[in-house]
């Protein structure tokens, strides 16, 4: 109980704006660093929550969600452990930012995710249609 109510006592505004920015400085930064890495990547978002998806096409529903890459999640996925960042390890998951997150965190999963989608893309399971 005691736990509960010193989370809920910090929670704010100022809390809710600061994972916003940081969600979307992630979908920015994984967006930019697909297309440096020549990667087909659609980046959907909502505050601090996110699902990349290895698509060219938005996806707005089931049949454009299973139409992405899966090849390419499990590739980058793998790619992103080695460099000691932790993402879902499935195409339909999404990544969730707490308040526990930095904006060095933040760049340093940009940073992983750019590296790990050059290789895939190096090893020919890059795009999707």
């Amino acid at each position: 109980m005691t736990a509960g109510l010193w989370c809920l006592d910090r929670l704010s505004p100022t809390l809710y704006s600061t994972l916003a920015a940081l969600g979307a400085r992630l979908a920015a930064g994984l967006a930019d660093a697909a297309r440096g890495a020549g990667v087909a990547l659609q980046v959907n978002a909502f505050g601090s929550v996110l699902t990349p998806f290895f698509t060219q096409r938005p996806v707005r529903d089931f049949a454009s969600a299973t139409s992405a890459s899966a090849d390419s999640v499990r590739g980058v996925f793998s790619r992103m452990l080695t460099r000691g960042v932790y993402p879902p390890p499935s195409q339909f998951e999404a990544w969730f930012l707490s308040a526990a997150h930095t904006v060095r965190d933040v760049d340093k999963t940009i940073k992983a995710a750019g590296q790990a989608m050059r290789e895939v893309r190096a090893g020919g399971a890059g795009t999707a249609g």
